[in-house]
C-alpha cells in the first residue's frame, strides 16, 4: 500500500502518550498494524509543562509503534485537551444574492464566518467550527443547504477554541518528534467518533471522557455537538487522595488503585485486607478495601458534580435521554458507572471502542477511545479525498468525450 493509506492518531495525554497506526483499505476499512504507549512526562492537565520531556515521551511512543507497524509514519491526527480549551455557541446570518437564489459553497462559508465573528480572540486558536444546523427562509433542521433556493440563510455553529500558546507547544512537541500534523482534534470529539453510534448522538447523550489529568464532557444533541468543556480534575486526583490517606507514594497508590480500587462500598468487602507499602518502602502495614473506597469515593462524586454543574449550565440536562457514556482510562474503575447514576440522576454506562480487527482485545479498551476515535477522522478525510479524486476523474473523461463529439459535429 502507498503512504498515502497509512494513518495515524497520537493522543497526547496527562498519563500517557498513545500513537496508533492504521492502514487504510480501498473500501475505508482500517486495520490497526501498529501501537505505541508510554507513560507521559512534561504534561499536567493536558497541557505541556517541560516541552523536552514531552517530546522524549512522544518520539519513545512514535518509534514503538513504528517497530510494531514495520514502517515509516510521517504525519499523524492529534489530539488536543486541558482547561485553556472553551466553548461557544454562535449563530451567523447572511442574505442570498437576488441574482442567484440558489445556495453556493461560497454563501455556505460566508455565514459560517459570519457566524465565528466575535468568537475568536486574538490570544486563542480556532479548533473546530462544527455546523450544528442551517436555516434556510426561516426553515429549520437543514444539515447541508447547498443547492437549495431562499433569501436569507442562518446557521448555528459550536465553535471550540484553545489557547495560542497552549496550541503553539503542543505543535512544537510533535514536529519535534518528527511528525507533521495533519489535524488538531479535541479529544472528546476523537472519542465520540468510535464509542458513540449516530442514532446515540441523535436522540442525545452525554459524553464523559475521565483520563489522568482532566475530564471532558461533550454534550450532543440532535446529531451536533451542543456543548463541551474540559476540567481540570481526572485520575491523578483520586490516585494523590490514595497517597495522602495511605500514607505511601503516588506509585504505590496508583498500583493499589488499580488492583483494589472501587467508588462503590457494595463491591468492597470489609473482610479484604490490602497490603500497602510506607513512602520509604520499608514499612507494610494493612487497610481493609471499604477504607480504600472511603476515599476514593468523595473524589469521584466530585467530579460528576463538577460534570454536573456543567450540563446545568449547557441548559441541556433535559436534552439528553440517551444519558451519560463514560470513557477514557479512569473510567476503568469499579463502581464509577453507579456513581455517576446517583449523582447526575441519568442512566450511565462505560463506553469502549468498537474495532473488530486482529489487534480488538488489545485495543477495544477505554483508555484508547480517543486514539482510535482520532483514526476514525482520518478514514473520513481520506475517504473525501478519494471521492473527489474520482469525481476529478470522471468529469475529466467526461469533458473529453463532450470535446470529441463536439469536434466531430463540426467535422461533419
Amino acid at each position: 500500500m502507498g503512504i498515502d493509506e497509512i494513518v495515524v492518531g497520537l493522543d497526547i495525554g496527562s498519563g500517557k502518550v498513545c500513537t496508533v497506526v492504521g492502514e487504510l483499505s480501498e473500501d475505508d476499512q482500517i486495520e490497526i498494524i501498529g501501537i505505541g504507549t508510554v507513560p507521559s512526562l512534561g504534561i499536567k492537565k493536558g497541557v505541556i509543562v517541560d516541552l523536552e520531556q514531552a517530546i522524549q515521551s512522544v518520539k519513545e511512543s512514535i518509534e514503538s509503534a513504528k517497530r510494531m507497524a514495520g514502517i515509516r509514519i510521517n504525519s499523524a491526527f492529534v489530539s488536543i485537551t486541558g482547561s485553556h480549551i472553551t466553548s461557544a455557541n454562535s449563530k451567523g446570518v447572511i442574505a442570498i444574492s437576488d441574482k442567484s437564489p440558489e445556495i453556493t459553497e461560497n454563501d455556505i462559508g460566508k455565514v459560517i464566518e459570519a457566524a465565528k465573528a466575535g468568537i475568536v480572540s486574538s490570544e486563542k486558536e480556532l479548533i473546530h467550527t462544527l455546523s450544528r444546523e442551517f436555516i434556510v427562509d426561516g426553515q429549520s433542521g437543514i444539515s447541508d443547504p447547498l443547492g437549495m433556493s431562499g433569501a436569507r440563510l442562518e446557521c448555528k455553529v459550536h465553535i471550540i477554541t484553545g489557547s495560542i500558546t497552549a496550541v503553539q507547544n503542543l505543535v512544537k512537541c510533535v514536529e519535534a518528534s518528527g511528525l507533521d500534523i495533519e489535524e488538531i482534534i479535541f479529544g472528546t470529539l476523537a472519542s465520540s467518533n468510535s464509542i458513540l453510534s449516530n442514532a446515540e448522538k441523535e436522540l442525545g447523550i452525554l459524553l464523559v471522557d475521565i483520563g489522568a489529568g482532566t475530564t471532558e464532557i461533550a454534550i450532543f444533541v440532535e446529531g451536533g455537538l451542543a456543548y463541551s468543556a474540559v476540567l481540570p480534575v481526572g485520575g491523578v486526583q483520586i490516585t494523590n487522595d490514595l497517597a495522602v490517606g495511605l500514607r505511601t507514594s503516588i506509585e504505590e497508590a496508583e498500583k493499589i488503585k488499580i488492583s483494589y480500587g472501587t467508588a462503590v462500598e457494595n463491591s468492597a468487602s470489609p473482610e479484604k485486607l490490602v497490603e500497602i507499602s510506607s513512602v520509604n518502602g520499608k514499612e507494610k502495614h494493612n487497610v481493609s478495601q471499604k477504607f480504600l473506597v472511603e476515599i476514593i469515593e468523595p473524589r469521584v462524586s466530585e467530579i460528576f458534580n463538577f460534570v454536573g454543574m456543567e450540563v446545568k449550565k449547557s441548559g441541556c440536562y433535559n436534552m439528553i435521554p440517551g444519558g451519560i457514556v463514560i470513557t477514557g482510562g479512569s473510567s476503568l474503575l469499579p463502581g464509577i458507572s453507579e456513581v455517576a447514576e446517583q449523582v447526575l440522576n441519568l442512566p450511565s454506562r462505560l463506553g469502549r471502542p468498537h474495532y473488530e480487527g486482529e489487534l480488538a482485545d488489545m485495543i477495544n479498551d477505554p483508555s484508547y477511545s480517543e486514539a482510535i476515535g482520532l483514526l476514525s477522522f482520518a478514514t473520513e478525510k481520506y475517504s473525501i479525498g478519494r471521492s473527489f479524486q474520482s469525481t476529478k476523474r470522471k468529469t475529466g473523461v467526461k469533458n473529453i468525450f463532450t470535446k470529441i463529439i463536439s469536434w466531430l459535429k463540426d467535422f461533419f
